[in-house]
């Protein structure tokens, strides 16, 4: 995880994200989420997706981050949507490089998962204990 990649925002770009935040939470969202949150937690997972040693459910959970980051990012207006933009990309490419295409859909068999579904949804582990897990499923 990058954390040099995690923007600083003036106050009236916090509030546009805050407000984003209320709006997920008001559409069931967990009560703790907020944007900055989302960010940290889509980093943290790229950054060690082929060390996750949780289960699988605890890892589809932790992929709705990334969902919810898509909102985000529909949700805002340029210049903001490109400065969000920059950090989720750069977790997005952490994740591609220690992930491989769910080639045989295994992770289906625990969430539901759709042709719409972000392609963080068709993606597994490479190495570590989850893709160990998911390879003796498979």
């Amino acid at each position: 995880m990058n954390n040099a990649m995690e923007p600083s925002f003036g106050a009236s770009e916090q509030a546009v994200l805050d407000e984003i935040g209320h709006r997920l939470r008001a559409r069931g969202w967990a009560a703790h989420v907020t944007v900055a949150r989302l960010l940290r937690d889509w980093q943290k997972l790229s950054g060690s997706v082929d060390r996750y040693k949780m289960t699988i459910d605890d890892y589809t959970n932790d992929l709705t981050a990334r969902d919810a980051l898509e909102i985000v990012l529909a949700e805002c207006q340029e210049p903001l949507r490109a400065k969000l933009r920059l950090p989720i990309e750069g977790a997005d490419k952490e994740f591609l490089a220690r992930t491989q295409e769910d080639v045989g859909h295994t992770l289906e068999r625990y969430f539901q998962i759709s042709q719409s579904s972000g392609w963080w949804w068709k993606r597994r582990p490479v190495t570590g204990p989850l893709a160990e897990f998911l390879t003796r499923q498979g």
